[in-house]
């Protein structure tokens, strides 16, 4: 006992407590405490997303499962949903089902991980629940539906009777006007202005130089203007319309997205233009006063769209353009 007194009582015994008193206050400086922070769970995430973009789907697990268990719902909910969608790209559908299943618990409204969570039903097996998810999808006015039918499969899945059943359930008629060439309540040689009211919430970016609109990477239609801001072009990519949203083209009561080169002869007469389109397909062409209208027939991508005959030709695009030219110039085109 002495001899500690004693040690206490030497000059050098002071400068040993500063020393590791020193050492003790930087090793809690650069140690972990063991508990996570807004800032850790930031930076995690951005490295995660890094390691998605470079398909290193196991380092985002291994970086953001630290995270299931954050007191904030939305750290864990950002969590359940990257995680998931890197074991979706895995093809580890059971464990990216319990994530997605998670995180449509923390958030219900949010479509993007309801849709992967249909996906990993259908992919399952549980055909039941994918249907149940995609129609609740459908109600409420979802009208980019391209994840939803290509992350489970797309040729499986739309070729599925029941997927065609619900999407038909909740279709939503897109009525073109040919000999007005409107559609949206939008029509040839509209000033911009009063289009882009017209459009905003069903078009992507008011202040680029076509108003367009997309279902994931599928361009669906485009309302392209003039120089002088006047509307001069409109093209519906009837294809994507019909395999990537809930619309369905209806140019009339006979004549809708299933239109066939001779119904629409039948409709509107011989074709002032017929011309040989991309892969074999075929482009026919009708004049009116002051536009053109050209629909564009090809052969389907697959799966073949129910109700298509065997071997028909699908309407690929509708394409509605001002004449820039006197009728006389337009019969030497």
């Amino acid at each position: 006992m002495q001899a500690v007194i004693d040690a206490s009582n030497d000059s050098r015994y002071g400068s040993v407590v500063k020393i590791l008193t020193g050492l003790l206050t930087l090793l809690l400086a650069i140690l972990p405490s063991g508990r996570l922070t807004a800032n850790d769970f930031e930076s995690a995430l951005e490295r995660a997303r890094e390691a998605g973009l470079s398909h290193r789907y196991d380092e985002v697990i291994e970086l953001l499962t630290p995270y299931n268990a954050d007191d904030n719902p939305e750290t864990r909910y950002i969590t359940a949903a990257e995680i998931g969608r890197a074991y979706f790209h895995l093809g580890r559908y059971g464990e990216a089902h319990r994530a997605f299943r998670e995180a449509v618990r923390l958030h219900p409204e949010r479509v993007e991980t309801a849709i992967y969570l249909e996906a990993t039903s259908y992919l399952m097996g549980n055909s039941k629940q994918a249907y149940a998810i995609l129609r609740e999808i459908l109600k409420s006015g979802a009208f980019d539906l391209y994840l939803a039918v290509t992350l489970p499969g797309e040729r499986r899945f739309l070729a599925d009777p029941q997927v065609h059943q619900i999407i038909e359930e909740f279709s939503v008629d897109l009525e073109i006007d040919v000999e007005q060439a409107r559609i949206l309540g939008v029509g040839l040689g509209e000033n911009r202005s009063d289009a882009v009211d017209k459009l905003s919430a069903k078009s992507s970016d008011p202040g680029a130089p076509a108003l367009t609109a997309s279902a994931g990477p599928a361009l669906i239609w485009a309302f392209v203007f003039s120089a002088e801001q006047q509307l001069e072009e409109i093209l519906l990519q009837a294809e994507n319309l019909y395999r990537y949203t809930p619309y369905r083209l209806k140019f009339d009561e006979k004549n809708d997205w299933s239109l066939t080169p001779a119904a629409a002869i039948a409709s509107w007469g011989p074709p002032s233009q017929t011309a040989v389109s991309q892969e074999g397909g075929i482009a026919i062409s009708w004049d009116y006063p002051d536009h053109r209208l050209t629909l564009d027939f090809g052969r389907p991508r697959p799966p073949r769209p129910l109700g298509l005959t065997e071997g028909a030709a699908m309407l690929r695009t509708v394409q509605f353009k001002q004449h820039r030219s006197g009728p006389a110039d337009r019969m030497t085109e």
